[in-house]
């Protein structure tokens, strides 16, 4: 359940108080939640320092790993440890004794970790140094690997009230849903014009990912290719398919959290539920939780979270999205 910032902030105090925070924690939200400021404060918090900028806190030996270079990933690094910003340089330093002292350390943008850091990374989850603290913070928290997840505490993060924005897909999509509370097509019809709406959005979505990474690379064959070597070429246009392809599951896995999110509304319009994720939206996602029994709400929530799943394997995308939207809403 996503909490105010304040709200989580309190049940974190209070373990802290009581000896029962964690070692781990995963900080997630929408784009509009910050964050950052949030894992400042919770610093502020543990370590009962005033401190207002997370320089502050490196200063005084936090750790803070991003994403850096054109890939904007966080790898692993090579055996020695020795390049700065790489996970075993991150692991080396937090295994260095601190004296038993409270150790923090940011992981920024945490979905940008590659496999191969993630699963250097697990071995200091389970068994983590004295003192250690980890904050892994992601907008994006279902791209990280299931052994990494299951290790963490999540806590999601509401962004401000009215702050959610977004993107044109998204914006599309809310569009295709608000028509679902009002459209009278049901049966398989009704749930293969509801699949072939999402399916287009998806489609648009990786044909611009596609053009506009592809339009990058040619700027980059202009400038080089009268001073670099032929397996450049090659390297660049295998890192290029590799980027639409990140980029895309990224952003369709945001569309999936947006539709499980829209779900999750009528779910809470149903038992009058305070708090929605999308408000603007509020009448559909009531019009919706009129409509339908809970047992068809329960039915098409477990379908869409399977299909949430199964998107994450090298299952074909056509035909997982046909079986689901059926199953869902035929």
């Amino acid at each position: 359940m996503p909490f105010k910032p304040e709200n989580a902030l309190a049940l974190l105090d209070r373990a802290n108080q009581q000896g029962r925070l964690g070692h781990a924690y995963l900080i997630t939200g929408p784009r509009e939640a910050d964050l950052n400021t949030f894992a400042l404060d919770l610093l502020r918090l543990v370590t009962a320092k005033p401190r207002y900028n997370i320089e502050d806190f490196q200063k005084e030996g936090a750790y803070v790993l991003s994403p850096e270079g054109k890939s904007r990933r966080i790898v692993v690094g090579d055996q020695t440890g020795a390049a700065p910003n790489t996970m075993r340089h991150f692991i080396q330093h937090m295994q260095m004794s601190n004296g038993g002292r409270l150790k923090p350390a940011l992981i920024q943008d945490a979905e940008r970790m590659n496999d191969s850091a993630q699963n250097a990374f697990l071995r200091t989850l389970e068994e983590p140094p004295g003192g250690a603290l980890f904050l892994l913070l992601t907008h994006n928290p279902r791209a990280l690997l299931p052994t990494t997840r299951s290790r963490v505490i999540e806590i999601a993060l509401l962004p401000p009230p009215g702050a959610r924005i977004f993107t044109a897909y998204e914006e599309q999509l809310l569009t295709v849903l608000r028509q679902l509370s009002t459209r009278t097509t049901a049966g398989i019809s009704g749930a293969l014009a509801l699949k072939a709406g999402f399916q287009e959005i998806l489609e648009q979505l990786k044909t611009d990912i596609k053009k506009d990474l592809e339009d990058e690379f040619k700027k980059e064959q202009d400038h080089y290719k009268q001073t670099t070597d032929g397996s450049w070429l090659k390297q660049r246009e295998e890192q290029i398919e590799a980027q639409i392809e990140a980029n895309y599951q990224q952003q369709r896995d945001a569309l999936m959290d947006l539709l499980l999110s829209w779900m999750g509304d009528v779910a809470r319009q149903q038992v009058g539920g305070g708090q929605l994720d999308i408000l603007p939206y509020q009448d559909a996602t009531a019009a919706l939780a009129q409509r339908w029994t809970p047992g068809q709400l329960h039915k098409r929530l477990a379908a869409l979270r399977k299909l949430d799943q199964l998107l994450r394997t090298n299952v074909n995308e056509s035909l997982a999205l046909e079986v689901t939207f059926i199953t869902a809403f035929g």
